[in-house]
């Protein structure tokens, strides 16, 4: 398992895919950051950690299955338990991630639109 300093949360890691994908984007859209995040979880192993002391435990893939991320890749909700946060990648496995996501075409196509609606939540099932 990585060491501490060697881990990025999640929603970080989203927000540096998704200025790979739309370079120039000041701001960046909550949905399209959940989508990433699903695609990141697909490519990396994900971790919850609770703080930089405790050890990170690695999120199940039936959790990455019925969960969906939320809030800009902050959390990875359930609809019948609290949420999972505090979650994080490591940071030797993120920039390998970056390169094959930049190269999807699906994703680069998911360019925020000028008028977004309210956010709403991705399914990690999804990608």
């Amino acid at each position: 398992m990585a060491e501490a300093g060697e881990l990025v949360p999640l929603a970080r890691a989203a927000a540096l895919a998704y200025g790979r994908l739309f370079p120039g984007e000041s701001v960046k859209d909550a949905k399209t950051l959940d989508l990433i995040a699903v695609a990141i979880s697909a490519l990396v192993p994900l971790y919850q950690q609770e703080n930089e002391k405790s050890t990170p435990r690695r999120v199940a893939e039936a959790d990455l299955a019925r969960g969906r991320f939320c809030r800009g890749a902050a959390r990875l909700e359930f609809p019948d338990r609290p949420p999972l946060r505090f979650l994080v990648v490591p940071r030797a496995a993120l920039y390998a991630a970056m390169e094959t996501i930049a190269r999807d075409p699906i994703l680069r196509k998911c360019r925020p639109q000028s008028n977004p609606r309210p956010p709403a939540c991705s399914s990690a099932t999804a990608a």
